[in-house]
């Protein structure tokens, strides 16, 4: 059975390209975070990189989380991987400007991030 979506980052499986190319035959939507670089999605045999913002990163922690919540809401709403993707990859780059919880997306930076991918 394949799964509808997948998430995963690119150290869980340590950097393995070919592990990800494999994961990517077993789903329909496999989404691969990247840190810094961004995220790469592989949607339809297609492969797409999505590169983050450029921020001063200070606590990284919980911005995988970030991506994924962000990445299903809009993939549901939309059923549009590629804006989901870009979407969650704008947003999960706030995240590492700051500590701990103060790392969850704010209100404003949720629509200025809806602005930018919808331009």
């Amino acid at each position: 059975m394949q799964a509808g979506a997948v998430i995963i980052s690119r150290e869980d499986v340590g950097g393995d390209d070919e592990l990800i190319e494999q994961m990517a035959h077993q789903t329909s939507v496999l989404a691969v975070t990247e840190g810094a670089a961004g995220s790469v999605l592989y949607w339809h045999g297609d492969r797409r990189r999505f590169r983050a913002s450029k921020v001063e990163e200070v606590d990284a922690t919980g911005a995988g989380d970030v991506f994924a919540a962000a990445f299903f809401v809009r993939l549901f709403t939309t059923r549009d991987p590629w804006e989901a993707a870009r979407f969650a990859t704008l947003l999960a780059s706030y995240t590492v400007t700051r500590v701990g919880l103060d790392g969850i997306p704010t209100a404003e930076e949720i629509r200025k991030c809806m602005t930018e991918v919808l331009q």
